[in-house]
């Protein structure tokens, strides 16, 4: 018994020894790349899926990653990404962040253990950066220099890494951001246009179209009814005989009379005529080509203003009162016209002779200065002062400068300014103030010299909010300084200010008529009319106004009384028109 107990653990240990002898079989790891996942422009998640751990322990795991369009096989091939914590079957991920746009990105995944090194694949696999797309595009059709705005993913703040392109011509980038661009279309003949985008040296693949369409534009921003109105067409306008364009325009839905042209390049100008019936407000402009197609309007709204109203008046008593100088007073109106001075009374609407002031010569008059009740009247050098309340005048300290043609004259702060002008053609550039009270002329500081086209243009002075504007200059009577004028215009020689407004009066040229030469060329005809034109402080633009009906002279006057403006002329007519400017 005992020995058979001995021989059954013999038995027991002989089977033990030879069941630790035995090896269990080797389970290698398992890890597996897969598609990569939320690309953008920038970034981009790498997937791989570990399907077996293994037998061995797993020490590192993660993923191999490069730029470029080549396998990456080992651990050697590219940039190693190690994971975080201990490994399990399942996806693993990673985000790769700062990639550059468009760009191809090769990558694999491992697995190491103590042993061996264990990739996801043989050429693991790879994915290409987002391109830019654009979605929308707003206009969609325009002309050059349309603002147009492109919307899509994957743009770019950065102005300087966008290059966008129409028909062979970049663009203005004016703003940029990760999902829009605003771009300005550059000139490019009409027609559909590629919209050929380009970011951080990517082009999209996206395919827009932007429509180039025949276009007209105009400088003008504010017009009257009845006026002219002149615009520039895209291409050449066919027209008849008669320069009748072969367009058709339309302004707050009417029709539009247009009566000439003229080809300069590519580009012909047109004038029509704007309905006088046209309510103020903010104009729709219609053009048609003869098939039908309608212009873009490359330029800003068009307003219409109200058209002042012209009332004809007494006539003039005589001739000789259009050559004279006009003035305000007292709820009157003045012309004095060599030694008579007239008056003119809007209430009863009649003239009569005020008074002859013999001592004047006869001759023109050359400048006048109202202070109070004391009319200075001054000829070439000899200045006399004329009395309203006293009704006799005397001689005053002779004008110091040198006799002159074009001269201005004005008053503020009750003192008289004389100066500038002309001596033949050369310009003059010395002005003088004259003291009432101390009868003394004292020169000022010489005015800045212009180069005026005309040398018998009048200089232009006008007076608004105790400012002194002579010629694109303004003079500061209390400093004895020129400053330059933010205002862009210069008025002739008749300046008026009523209502915050500067309204010139002078002459201005009215196309009439077209005449066919026999060669087949044209003549044009046109009328000369005294107009008046206004300046708005506010608007800051220079507007024609309705030119006076019949008036048409070189010699006139005008003052103004109550807001009214009075214009008189030395025709044949002898005509005398109020003028009431529009609200």
């Amino acid at each position: 018994m005992k020995n058979l107990k001995h021989y059954c653990f013999i038995l027991f240990i002989t089977l033990l020894l030879s069941s630790c002898d035995k090896d269990e079989p080797f389970v290698e790891p398992v890890i597996k790349v897969i598609t990569a996942t939320d690309i953008t422009n920038t970034t981009a998640v790498i997937n791989a899926e570990i399907i077996e751990t293994g037998s061995e322990p797993i020490l590192k795991y993660g993923f191999v990653w490069a730029e470029g369009d080549y396998d990456v096989v080992s651990m050697d091939d590219g940039k190693v990404e190690y994971l975080n914590g201990i490994p399990s079957e399942g996806e693993i991920s990673f985000e790769l962040k700062n990639l550059d746009q468009g760009k191809f990105y090769g990558y694999n995944s491992f697995i190491q253990t103590e042993t061996n090194t264990y990739m996801g694949g043989k050429y693991g696999t790879g994915f290409r950066m987002a391109s830019p797309e654009i979605t929308d595009i707003n206009p969609k059709e325009g002309s050059g220099g349309t603002v147009v705005t492109i919307t899509g993913n994957y743009f770019t703040a950065n102005k300087d890494a966008i290059s966008l392109q129409l028909g062979g011509q970049e663009a203005e980038i004016l703003e940029a951001s990760e999902s829009q661009i605003t771009f300005v279309a550059p000139e490019v003949y009409q027609g559909d246009r590629d919209v050929n985008l380009v970011v951080n040296g990517v082009k999209t693949q996206s395919k827009t179209v932007f429509k180039y369409l025949d276009y007209f534009k105009f400088d003008t921003k504010y017009l009257r009814p009845g006026e002219v109105f002149t615009f520039w067409v895209s291409y050449q306008v066919n027209d008849d005989d008669n320069l009748k364009p072969k367009i058709d325009v339309k302004i707050n839905g009417k029709q539009c009379d247009a009566f000439s042209k003229k080809i300069v390049g590519r580009q012909t100008t047109v004038d029509v005529y704007l309905p006088k019936d046209l309510q103020s407000g903010t104009a729709i402009i219609e053009m048609k080509t003869p098939n039908r197609e309608y212009l873009f309007n490359k330029s800003s709204s068009l307003t219409i203003l109200p058209s002042g109203v012209w009332v004809k008046k007494q006539n003039l008593p005589n001739k000789n009162i259009g050559k004279g100088i006009g003035f305000f007073k007292g709820g009157f109106g003045y012309v004095l016209s060599q030694k008579k001075l007239h008056k003119y009374n809007p209430n009863s609407n009649s003239w009569t002779l005020y008074k002859e002031i013999l001592s004047l010569q006869n001759k023109k008059i050359d400048a006048l200065g109202l202070i109070d009740e004391d009319l200075l009247i001054l000829q070439g050098k000899t200045l006399k002062c004329f009395n309203f309340l006293g009704d006799y005048s005397q001689a005053r300290a002779e004008f110091p400068g040198e006799e002159r043609d074009g001269a201005s004259s004005f008053v503020v702060n009750n003192t008289f300014y004389y100066g500038l002008g002309y001596i033949s053609k050369d310009y003059q550039n010395d002005l003088w103030k004259y003291d009432l009270d101390k009868d003394v002329w004292t020169r000022l500081a010489d005015c800045p010299s212009f180069n005026h086209l005309l040398s018998s243009q009048k200089e232009s002075v006008f007076i608004f909010e105790d400012k002194v504007f002579i010629n694109g200059l303004i003079y500061d009577y209390k400093t004895d300084k020129y400053t330059d004028s933010a205002i862009s215009f210069y008025p002739g020689k008749n300046c008026l200010v009523l209502n915050s407004k500067c309204y010139l009066i002078g002459l201005s040229n009215r196309f009439v008529s077209a005449v066919k030469n026999d060669d087949g060329s044209f003549r044009f005809n046109y009328k000369e009319v005294i107009g008046i034109s206004d300046y708005d402080f506010t608007r800051k633009e220079i507007v024609e106004d309705t030119p006076c009906p019949v008036i048409s002279s070189y010699k006139y006057f005008s003052f103004s009384i109550e807001n009214k403006i009075y214009i008189g002329t030395d025709d044949d007519a002898l005509e005398f028109w109020e003028y009431v400017p529009a609200e």
